[in-house]
């Protein structure tokens, strides 16, 4: 501990250890955002008003669960901003993801305006607040900052302390190697760090509408700092990271003692650099598509390069215990297969290569698999295996033209296809083995993608013992998926799952998350599109058109704003009927990448896709962020991962494909093979 760090000392430890039972902030964002260049490794999210899970030094480590205001008169009313006002979002400029939060009262008392950034060149989340009086003046009311810390992804074993740096009064929380200061440009009237739910300030503001107790520590629990702020209706809020109290609170005062004018334009700067890099479409690029380019990028890792995490939140994390250290924060093969693509839609072809040689050197297990998901550092953090996932980086290897990964990544992941598929222990809803569609789908692009790269290679044992399985498993997935003897639609159609293969017995399957327990014939998703798309089948193959029949009939449904798909019916993961966070079991909703999929195979088929752009497009919320799953009766995002990596991904290469007319992502050679041109 630095002599420069003078601690507050006045004897007040605070009561109430270790506190309440720590959770994680609601996955409903309206904007995530980062700077563009590597210097700062800093990462924001937002949701209902307010600053929620900060990322640092990587984008698998949380270090907050929120960050926000309570506003009081100090006799009448306690309003919390994140509860208590109407709220909006703005992008402070089209082409970057700096945001402005508006939140006014409901009873139209007040209004708070905050603009967020990280500082560029620092490991700074910047905050200018500005506190309006829309009734009497502005020192008729009293705000209060909040911070509750839950840093290296746990609430818990948490340490705060009050106090100062170079004059500078600041809240400090740490656990560790990783530790935050949090200051503000305008003085503390008063401030204090407790336990949440026991000594935090809030049950003070609450009963008497000021801070009654203050205390200087809060050490080993789930932690919180309050600090009142002294009458100035603009200033600047900053958390600064470090390794070491010093450091963090360094960092802290060089953000806010620098111009904020100066690092906001130098934050936009950045992302409108990136921006005009990107693929115009000839002008056709719409706003949800720079954003979604945007979105992608600062779900890239800037330590571990090609290391994009699924999501910045934690499905109903409202709900969700702080036993979930991962969330969406990691790393799943198939959702990186996803957006790399889709940075090869945008023109940054460097971050698609940068994914593909994580996948290549970082993720793939010695055996040739991949895990289904992983920290960034490659620990796997689930244990199973999704076949789908050995197979998308062979032909993320062939788009990219990468001759130089196939003595190491392609055909190790190439012969565990050969050795295990083409069932799977887990498909690509991460549930239940058997016989795919889906997964088939991507087996056999892989082994036609691997042949070509061996060939390349003179490799060609090797090619033609992957093209033979390919051809065998291409005339067969009817064989081993689609029923004769279904319950929808014509009664013949592909099925969800087939755990044996044998599509017309009556295989009992239990779906998760409390779905129950089903024939397997009873199951429908649209994943046989996917043969499709990955030129395994003819978009007009009778099969595929049968199976759509059962589709629409069962899973698809119309929300105010354009139809969307149900990932298969009885589907248990998400919200409860009556509305209630996902804890285990629920009912799925509609998922927004499934209507871009489903526009992809509609433009395959030779029709109009702009229908499933309109609907996407609509389907972001104000902050232009695109749901995993939205409400059937508003089409609003529910309470799972909000942004998803894997939807915006998919509007990106819609927009791409509805451009030039064709379906862009189809591996050329596996659809010469299977379809002809």
């Amino acid at each position: 501990m630095s002599g420069e760090i003078i601690w507050r000392d006045t004897g007040k430890l605070a009561p109430g250890w270790p506190g309440a039972k720590p959770t994680w902030a609601s996955a409903k964002k309206v904007g995530i955002g980062t700077s563009a260049g590597l210097q700062s490794k800093v990462w924001f999210s937002l949701a209902h008003g307010a600053v929620t899970e900060v990322y640092y030094p990587t984008l698998d480590k949380a270090n907050t669960r929120e960050m926000k205001f309570f506003i009081t008169d100090g006799r009448t009313f306690l309003d919390d901003e994140t509860e208590d006002t109407i709220q909006s979002v703005q992008l402070v400029h089209p082409l970057a993801l700096a945001y402005r939060l508006i939140n006014t009262d409901k009873e139209g008392k007040y209004r708070l305006i905050k603009t967020i950034i990280t500082d560029p060149f620092r490991n700074s989340l910047l905050v200018k607040v500005n506190f309006m009086a829309l009734e009497g003046r502005v020192d008729d009311y009293q705000l209060y900052l909040y911070t509750d810390p839950h840093v290296n992804n746990s609430g818990w074993q948490d340490e705060g302390y009050c106090g100062t740096y170079r004059g500078q009064e600041l809240f400090w929380a740490g656990e560790g190697s990783i530790w935050m200061a949090v200051g503000s440009s305008a003085p503390w009237e008063k401030s204090s760090v407790g336990f949440c739910g026991r000594s935090d300030g809030i049950e003070d503001l609450r009963r008497s509408f000021g801070l009654q107790h203050t205390y200087d520590q809060a050490i080993d629990g789930n932690i919180a700092h309050i600090a009142k702020i002294e009458g100035a209706d603009e200033f600047t809020v900053v958390m600064g990271f470090g390794r070491d109290p010093q450091e963090a609170a360094q960092t802290a005062l060089d953000s806010l003692r620098d111009d904020w004018n100066r690092l906001e334009m130098e934050y936009i700067r950045g992302w409108n650099a990136y921006c005009t890099g990107l693929d115009r479409l000839d002008g056709k690029a719409t706003q949800l598509y720079y954003v979604s380019g945007m979105v992608l990028k600062a779900c890239e890792d800037k330590t571990y390069r090609g290391a994009m995490i699924a999501s910045l939140s934690v499905p109903w994390g409202e709900a969700a215990s702080d036993d979930n250290t991962g969330g969406y924060h990691l790393v799943w093969a198939r959702d990186l297969y996803h957006v790399a693509q889709a940075f090869m839609a945008l023109g940054d072809r460097g971050a698609a290569n940068r994914a593909l040689d994580y996948l290549a050197h970082v993720q793939q297990r010695a055996d040739g698999s991949f895990p289904q998901n992983s920290w960034l550092n490659g620990q796997p953090y689930w244990g199973g295996v999704q076949m789908d996932e050995v197979s998308v980086p062979i032909i993320l290897a062939w788009e990219l033209g990468r001759k130089d990964l196939y003595h190491g990544m392609v055909k190790k992941a190439a012969d565990y296809i050969a050795t295990h598929g083409p069932a799977t222990p887990q498909e690509r809803w991460e549930e239940n083995g058997g016989y795919s569609p889906s997964t088939i789908a991507a087996e056999i692009a892989a082994l036609v993608c691997a042949a070509d790269l061996a060939r390349q290679w003179g490799e060609d044992g090797d090619a033609e013992r992957y093209l033979a399985l390919a051809d065998e498993w291409q005339s067969r997935v009817e064989e081993w998926c689609f029923t004769t003897t279904g319950w929808h639609g014509t009664g013949r159609h592909y099925i969800r799952i087939a755990p044996h293969g044998q599509p017309n017995c009556a295989h009992v399957v239990e779906v998760k998350n409390g779905g129950g327990l089903f024939d397997q014939r009873e199951l429908v998703d649209a994943g046989f599109l996917e043969l499709v798309r990955l030129g395994v089948k003819a978009p007009d193959d009778p099969y595929i058109l049968e199976s759509l029949q059962a589709v629409d009939e069962v899973i698809r449904w119309k929300t105010p704003k354009g139809c969307a798909w149900y990932r298969y019916n009885h589907d248990g993961y998400g919200e409860t009927a009556d509305g209630r966070p996902y804890q285990g079991q629920g009912k799925g909703r509609l998922w927004t990448h499934l209507v871009g999929e489903r526009g992809h195979y509609e433009l395959a088929l030779g029709r109009d896709p702009s229908p499933y752009l309109r609907t996407m497009e609509a389907l972001a919320n104000h902050g232009y962020m695109l749901a995993e799953q939205v409400w059937e009766e508003t089409g609003e995002g529910t309470g799972g991962a909000t942004p998803l990596a894997w939807a915006h991904a998919e509007y990106i290469r819609l927009l791409k494909s509805a451009h030039l007319g064709r379906v862009w992502d189809t591996p050329a050679i596996v659809r010469e093979r299977y379809v002809g041109r």
